[in-house]
């Protein structure tokens, strides 16, 4: 009897092990490096939920790379990614000159573009605001940018819910010569990418210089909110201040308003969202009660009007905050970006607090000892419930700055050994001032970047990522992944999902089509799978590998070098 219950805890034990360890392997850490896999910088800088009829979707990140081969010196970067941080395909973009992505936002009516912004550079070495539309295989679609011969560059694109996008940046204007200053620049485009409006704001003040780092759509009454810096009410050479500028659908401006913990302090905006209520919130950094610099966030009225604004952080310690994001479950805010204490690397962070008035809630601190890491951008995560969020993070491995992929739970934990718990302490703020603006129209020009489509390395940094090498995951899409490493000599690894039981072929061929390898042909169970193929046989050349499932067919190209 004894030996039976003993038997009967052991088996409940080991159920509730799997069920936990099954819950917890669907929260990771992971980064990307594109080739070569050393000593490059790709980074991070927007993610985006891609709706695929499944409740976990899929997902994108858009941000910058060196990698080679490529355009230029830098290149906008485009990874697709399954819910399991799976690529299934990656871009890059660019021409001959450094080029730069912020952001990113994907279309709901079919066949589903996404839409990346940022800037292109000339020939004479000016960013000049653009924008490209990718298909779901990360084909290029099409590309515009502002016409105009000074500097400009976009910041962020959103759609409003007819898939209508906006995008926002700044652009120069000559005063004088050898005097340059930015203004806010906003522009609009139907779905097909046709221009609807471009403007210029105008400031009162020759003097003012001000750069638009974000935009949101409010559909409580279809108007949009401008947020950035400005020197408007610090004066010639002044500190900058966070503005936020509400403009109506066809661009004209409603209000201006600036913003800072103090009066005559400096404050800086990185992120604007719409609330519920028709009012906005902004994420951004202050060194008003610290010189390391806190995080700082406002939460304003529909007509501007502050509700809270609030300073996070510790004394000596350097934060920041790049986005944020409202969870309706529990009418809060969630923020990511980083944390450095004095003689340490700086890490990722993401703080929960209310929206009601800015209360801390928790906040989360991942170490990496082995260089800096940031956080740039969250989404809520629906399926396992949680936060995604992108970034910079220095591998040891890759010795570069590499994007990833932070997938958490509803308290922002991947496992117990991979983040630290903190408690910021929350500062009341209090200065506003009002502004007016005036518009100039613009005009764009259709481009055409260079694409290339790269092989990334996936590396798991925190978490375990079941559904990748374990087939614990289900898939939901079949996947041929690209070969790596590609070219090889004489192994390389396959990995291809199944999202259902049937009879899988995995084959060879060479350039003529002639079959000279069947690597799998039998029964398998949905999930995952990893398999190396070895080449020592064959002679260098360009052979092809080819996957058929349950009705499904797809092939790729790989190059044995010897």
């Amino acid at each position: 009897m004894i030996n039976l219950i003993s038997k009967f805890k052991l088996s409940a034990f080991l159920i509730m092990f799997l069920l936990v360890f099954e819950s917890n392997a669907q929260y990771f850490l992971k980064s990307y490096d594109l080739p070569p896999l050393t000593t490059r910088t790709e980074l991070g800088y927007s993610i985006e939920r891609n709706f695929d009829g499944t409740l976990a979707g899929r997902w994108s990140i858009a941000g910058v790379s060196n990698s080679t081969p490529n355009a230029g010196s830098f290149d906008w970067m485009y990874l697709k990614l399954s819910n399991s941080g799976v690529v299934s395909c990656a871009a890059l973009l660019g021409f001959s000159l450094a080029d730069s992505c912020f952001s990113h936002i994907q279309l709901d009516i079919l066949p589903r573009r996404n839409v990346l912004a940022g800037f292109y550079r000339a020939p004479n070495g000016r960013e000049k605001a653009s924008f490209s539309m990718l298909d779901t295989t990360c084909a290029h679609f099409l590309s515009k940018q502002i016409m105009d011969s000074l500097r400009h560059e976009y910041r962020q694109v959103v759609k409003n819910t007819a898939d209508v996008f906006t995008l926002t940046g700044y652009i120069q204007t000559f005063i004088s010569p050898g005097d340059y200053k930015n203004h806010i620049l906003a522009s609009q485009y139907s779905p097909a990418g046709a221009l609807l409006w471009a403007y210029n704001y105008l400031p009162p003040y020759p003097w003012v210089d001000e750069r638009a780092f974000s935009i949101t759509y409010q559909p409580f009454d279809g108007t949009y909110a401008i947020t950035g810096i400005t020197n408007r009410f610090t004066g010639p050479a002044g500190l900058y201040q966070v503005f936020i500028m509400k403009i109506t659908a066809a661009g004209i401006p409603i209000w201006y308003k600036g913003f800072s913990p103090m009066p005559g302090m400096p404050s800086d905006a990185k992120k604007i969202i719409a609330m519920p209520d028709g009012g906005f919130v902004v994420t951004g950094n202050s060194t008003a009660f610290d010189p390391s610099g806190d995080v700082y966030v406002i939460r304003v009225t529909s007509a501007g009007i502050v509700m809270w604004q609030n300073t996070y952080g510790m004394p000596g310690v350097a934060e920041q905050s790049q986005s944020i994001i409202y969870q309706a479950a529990d009418m809060s805010l969630v923020y990511t970006g980083s944390i450095m204490t004095p003689g340490t690397t700086e890490d990722i962070i993401l703080s929960k607090i209310t929206s009601a008035g800015g209360a801390p809630v928790w906040s989360r601190r991942f170490p990496n000892a082995a260089g800096s890491d940031r956080g740039y951008d969250l989404k809520e995560a629906p399926s396992p419930a949680g936060y995604s969020a992108t970034g910079k993070l220095f591998h040891g491995v890759s010795s570069s700055d590499d994007p990833f992929f932070l997938k958490t739970d509803a308290f922002g934990k991947v496992t117990s050994v991979c983040q630290d718990s903190l408690m910021m302490q929350p500062r009341l703020g209090q200065w506003t001032g009002d502004c007016a603006r005036q518009i100039l129209q613009l005009s764009d020009i259709q481009i055409q970047p260079q694409v290339i489509n790269p092989t990334s390395a996936e590396r798991n940094v925190c978490g375990s990522l079941t559904g990748i090498t374990s087939n614990n995951e289900v898939p939901d899409e079949f996947l041929l992944k690209q070969n790596y490493p590609n070219p090889f000599n004489p192994s390389t690894k396959i990995e291809f999902s199944v999202p259902a039981d049937g009879n899988v072929s995995l084959k060879i061929y060479d350039v003529n089509g002639k079959m000279i390898a069947v690597i799998l042909d039998n029964f398998r169970n949905k999930g995952s799978y990893s398999i190396d193929f070895n080449a020592a046989n064959l002679s260098t050349g360009i052979y092809f590998y080819e996957l058929k499932a349950e009705g499904y067919t797809e092939t790729k190209k790989m190059m044995l070098v010897k």
